[in-house]
């Protein structure tokens, strides 16, 4: 493929290119290559596949088209298909990495947090490991898991992250789910990835995860659902006295016993005759500063959630708990805020009293009491008629100077918003004044520009009528080679017809062939059987003429014979008796000589 199928025409490749390559050398060393490859969020063993057939000629650099194709494999990969050279001729869009010079080209966070989930076949081995470890009532405690982490070799913090992250619900613990997660963590690490700070919503188990809260009044849609909780958390007071990450923080500091600057127009909490005893305020006032993280005297739903789940409550129990101690309906909760939600908590968990529906005087914070709310309770009747009514006109003037101070420092504080505000639309229209001579010096340099790219634009008409002449040359040229390709295509749909037929004549001089091959080796097994057949009928030839030979031999003596017998007929040789006898003996070989010579006539015959 070339650069520009490679590229797929996208401008981003050659972005992508200059920042690696700004001297445009044609060669990327594998350091840069492999930094700026890593911003793609795949893994490294993902990463060396793609280093692997980019330069697959192992000049240890990449050029050009190389560092091309490793783009279009980060493309493939990010888009889900597996790392080959067969995906480059897919339809891909450019890839994406983070913290490079084009911010149209980050890559999304759903990208880059589902890089770290769990394959079914890993799943697969972390249970058979967590099995193998006997687990107790499904759970792997710390002593047991230790082993397994310390076997991977890796440092000690890096393994306290990663115990950290996996126990998700923070109960001490790993589930089937939890040690799943820690054990992909730490082969993660071992590959040399870095653990990340807070774990990946692709890595929390589904039954750890939070839903959003029911939308009731006061609730402020802060609090999670708690679907995650199981039955077996233990009770809160059992929590709250029992945890040991809460009983090393250092009791309340009398300082930061005031929270609010109305704490200066009334007496110490201390004294008020509070809902919530004194002996919990501390407990409650501990778990207060270790939730606060910020330290800003306030904490919001999701960093108390973990507290509230450990009730085992009903949402709506909780978030009725929340809006009560949200007094202020600002969805955070102040220290004694937060020990009011404790405590009604629980009074739910541990008596089975359910929160009442409205705050009742004694349960007031007292940062956020009136004179007459603080002093509920603590006027004593006298039974002096006269006295009475002095205390209750005391107390109602205390109330009035209450109120009274109440409206002027609600009326300072309103003076100095509108000073504050009358000073920042100064501040706005100062700003704005600079921003309009700016405009105007813009807004000359914007004529001129304009001038410029007027002069510009004529010189481009230009240009784009010439390259619209060459548009139209390059149509006709295109027109033509379709012209000529259609015509190639026609003879080689012909070139295939023919083809197609010469393959089957082929097939049936083959057939033919294998016929012909048959009747050939039938008429080799006959010819082989008369070639038999001739061969014993020569032997019998043989010895046919053998016995006629002889035949021939004792015919010749016959004859002799029958000569020497006409020879004594006519009185030859004396014509003596025994030449007589003789030739009897003679007369009766030829007898047999006749017989012979009628056997051979039969046997030629």
């Amino acid at each position: 493929m070339t650069l520009s199928q490679l590229s797929s025409g996208n401008p981003a490749y050659e972005n992508y290119y200059r920042q690696v390559d700004p001297g445009n050398t044609g060669k990327i060393a594998a350091g840069d290559a492999a930094q700026f490859l890593k911003k793609s969020g795949l893994s490294d063993s993902t990463l060396g596949k793609i280093w692997d057939l980019a330069d697959s000629e192992r000049k240890g650099y990449l050029d050009k088209r190389g560092f091309f194709i490793a783009l279009r494999l980060v493309a493939s990969a990010q888009g889900g298909n597996d790392i080959s050279l067969n995906n480059l001729s897919q339809s891909l869009a450019p890839p994406k990495f983070r913290d490079t010079d084009s911010p149209s080209l980050s890559v999304s966070s759903a990208l880059s947090d589902s890089h770290w989930a769990i394959r079914p076949d890993e799943k697969g081995k972390f249970d058979g490991i967590f099995e193998s470890l006997s687990p107790v009532n499904g759970l792997l405690s710390g002593d047991k898991v230790k082993p397994v982490l310390i076997n991977s070799k890796l440092p000690l913090d890096v393994l306290g992250k990663i115990w950290d992250l996996s126990d998700v619900d923070k109960d001490g613990h790993l589930d089937k789910e939890e040690f799943s997660v820690a054990m992909h963590l730490v082969y993660r690490a071992m590959e040399k990835e870095p653990i990340p700070s807070t774990l990946p919503a692709s890595l929390i188990p589904p039954s750890k995860r939070k839903k959003s809260a029911v939308g009731l009044p006061g609730a402020v849609a802060v609090l999670p659902a708690l679907s995650g909780l199981t039955a077996s958390s233990a009770p809160l007071k059992d929590t709250l006295r029992s945890t040991p990450s809460l009983s090393a923080v250092p009791p309340l500091s009398a300082g930061t016993s005031s929270l609010s600057p109305k704490n200066s127009f009334k007496s110490s909490p201390q004294s008020v005759n509070w809902v919530v005893p004194v002996a919990d305020r501390g407990r409650y006032d501990e778990i207060f500063l270790k939730t606060d993280t910020d330290m800003d005297g306030l904490v919001t739903g999701t960093e108390v959630i973990e507290i509230f789940m450990q009730s085992t409550l009903p949402q709506t129990t909780l978030a009725q708990i929340w809006g009560l101690a949200d007094t202020k309906q600002t969805g955070k909760l102040s220290r004694e805020q937060f020990s009011l939600a404790m405590y009604l908590i629980q009074q739910k968990v541990t008596k089975g009293l359910d929160p009442p529906t409205t705050l009742t005087p004694d349960m007031i914070p007292p940062s956020e009491r009136t004179d007459s709310t603080s002093s509920t309770g603590s006027v004593e009747l006298t039974g002096i008629k006269e006295l009475d009514d002095l205390s209750q006109e005391i107390a109602q003037l205390q109330r009035e100077k209450y109120t009274l101070e109440q409206e002027i420092r609600e009326k300072e504080e309103a003076i100095r918003r509108q000073n504050s505000e009358v000073q920042d639309m100064q501040n706005d229209l100062d700003r704005e004044s600079s921003s309009l001579q700016d405009l105007e010096s813009q807004k000359q340099d914007a004529q001129e520009r304009l001038e410029e790219m007027d002069q510009q634009r004529s010189k481009l008409e230009g240009m784009l009528n010439d390259v619209k002449q060459k548009c139209q040359d390059e149509s006709q040229m295109i027109s033509s080679l379709q012209s000529q390709i259609h015509s190639q295509e026609s003879d080689l749909q012909s070139q295939e017809d023919e083809l197609s037929r010469t393959k089957a004549d082929l097939s049936r001089l083959q057939e033919e062939e294998a016929q012909l091959e048959q009747s050939l080796l039938s008429g080799r097994v006959q010819l082989d059987s008369i070639v038999k057949s001739l061969k014993a009928t020569q032997d019998e030839i043989n010895q046919a003429r053998s016995k006629l030979s002889q035949i021939q031999d004792t015919q010749q003596e016959v004859t002799k014979t029958i000569e020497q017998y006409n020879s004594a007929l006519n009185g030859t040789n004396g014509g003596s008796l025994t030449n007589l006898a003789d030739i009897i003996n003679a007369s009766t070989k030829w007898h047999m000589l006749a017989t012979l010579i009628s056997f051979s006539s039969l046997i030629e015959c």
